[in-house]
């Protein structure tokens, strides 16, 4: 613990004026327990540098000390733990970004619609079980007042909570306008 603290001494010392080091403290407590935690990172052009060490009441210390590098789309870095009660370790790792990401778009902008067949039976039948569900109207349709009132009116023959293809085939010409018998294509 006493290595972890004299690094986190010396990377603060150099580093906070610069103000590209995060130093963190946390004190926790228990009814029988204290824990105390230090940590510190410190960004260096492409690297960075990490610590942290931590102490309990019940004599448990330990800490760890990584590293890592940044360049373009790939990273890499490593880690070493330890403490007091004969724990030790050490990671390697890393990371590679394929190609560029951006969330602005400064091209084109298209309005697309899409045209269905609003009289056939597949367009409600989204997860294609051949019965239409309220929930799968309610995909289609935003306004769930509409939404239900149309599952309503095409489920009206059973009331069984679901539509099947000849239900829909008999009621979508009444309730739905614009279809006719012949608009089907199943």
């Amino acid at each position: 613990l006493s290595c972890v603290l004299v690094v986190l001494a010396f990377c603060s010392s150099l580093t906070i004026a610069q103000r590209k080091t995060t130093i963190t403290g946390d004190l926790t407590k228990d009814k029988d327990l204290t824990r105390v935690d230090l940590g510190i990172s410190h960004q260096r052009g492409k690297w960075g540098f990490d610590g942290s060490g931590f102490g309990t009441s019940r004599g448990h210390r330990g800490g760890s000390l990584g590293i890592s590098h940044k360049r373009k789309n790939f990273e890499f870095g490593g880690s070493v733990f330890g403490d007091n009660r004969g724990n030790r370790g050490g990671k390697l790792g890393f990371k590679w970004k394929f190609g560029k990401r951006s969330t602005a778009w400064n091209g084109e902008h298209f309005e697309v619609r899409v045209i269905v067949n609003h009289c056939d039976f597949n367009v409600y039948d989204i997860n294609e079980d051949s019965v239409i569900t309220v929930e799968e109207i309610y995909e289609l349709f935003p306004q769930r007042t509409d939404a239900h009132r149309l599952f309503k009116a095409l489920d009206s023959t059973s009331v069984d909570g679901k539509v099947t293809i000849d239900e829909f085939k008999m009621m979508a010409p009444q309730v739905i306008k614009k279809c006719g018998y012949n608009k089907y294509t199943y």
